[in-house]
């Protein structure tokens, strides 16, 4: 029961930003309650939780509700991702002709991360993840150099799981990645597989996503570990120049 009015209450916040559109930039309290079709009181608390979280923002003048500054940065987040995309494609398709290992482009999702753009590699037996799936952020080359960067809140709810060794040893290899940017699983997460990751930084230095090259293990030689890491260095400081 209590889940099914914590949905409900999610939908109804939504619907209220489902309201403004660019003819209606600005609404009041008697607009929006009558859009969604709801009691004043019940819009009121609604647009006071999400004026809290700055999604609304209300006009101490004229009493009228416009969709917050939160949704600028988080608009803003939205468009980098996809612009990342379309700047990354080329890239990593040259990383995988080059190398003809698996290239992966993974970003964050709370404590997980994803994989949103792979470029399969050219080996008979090679590595691949799917797209969409959810993955660890404590363990693999990928994870670890996103968690690297993330809040120390972020870090402890990632490795709660590991045992308390455990977690100071990955504490300690996290800040080592943070200083070098670079992340090396081999046989961490699956027998057999390795990889190399560097994280890509935002606009404003924090880190979302990270590029990564994987196949089998027996590929990953010394010799081939550091022109993985060159690799995947000049392709991310084309990235920031671009």
């Amino acid at each position: 029961m209590e889940k099914r009015d914590s949905l409900r209450t999610v939908r109804r916040a939504l619907s209220i930003l489902d309201c403004f559109s660019f003819q209606k930039q600005e609404l009041s309290l008697t607009q929006i309650a009558n859009e969604i079709e709801l009691a004043k009181s019940t819009t009121t608390r609604l647009l006071t939780s999400l004026e809290t979280e700055m999604l609304v923002q209300r006009d101490d003048k004229t009493g009228k509700y416009k969709l917050g500054t939160k949704l600028i940065y988080l608009g803003q987040i939205a468009k980098d991702a996809y612009q990342l995309k379309d700047v990354m494609a080329p890239l990593m398709k040259q990383l995988r002709d080059e190398t003809l290992e698996t290239v992966n482009l993974y970003t964050i999702d709370r404590v997980k991360r994803v994989c949103i753009l792979q470029f399969e590699g050219y080996q008979p037996l090679r590595h691949a993840v799917r797209i969409g799936e959810l993955l660890p952020l404590h363990a693999g080359a990928g994870g670890k150099v996103l968690l690297a960067y993330q809040s120390e809140q972020r870090k402890q709810e990632a490795i709660k799981d590991l045992t308390m060794v455990e977690q100071n040893e990955r504490l300690a290899e996290l800040q080592q990645i943070k200083e070098s940017g670079i992340a090396i699983s081999i046989e961490e997460r699956e027998i057999g597989l390795a990889a190399i990751a560097v994280a890509v930084p935002n606009r404003d230095g924090s880190v979302t996503h990270c590029l990564s090259i994987s196949g089998l293990v027996q590929r990953f030689s010394n010799e081939k570990i550091n022109e993985f890491k060159q690799r995947l260095k000049d392709a991310v400081a084309q990235v920031e120049h671009a």
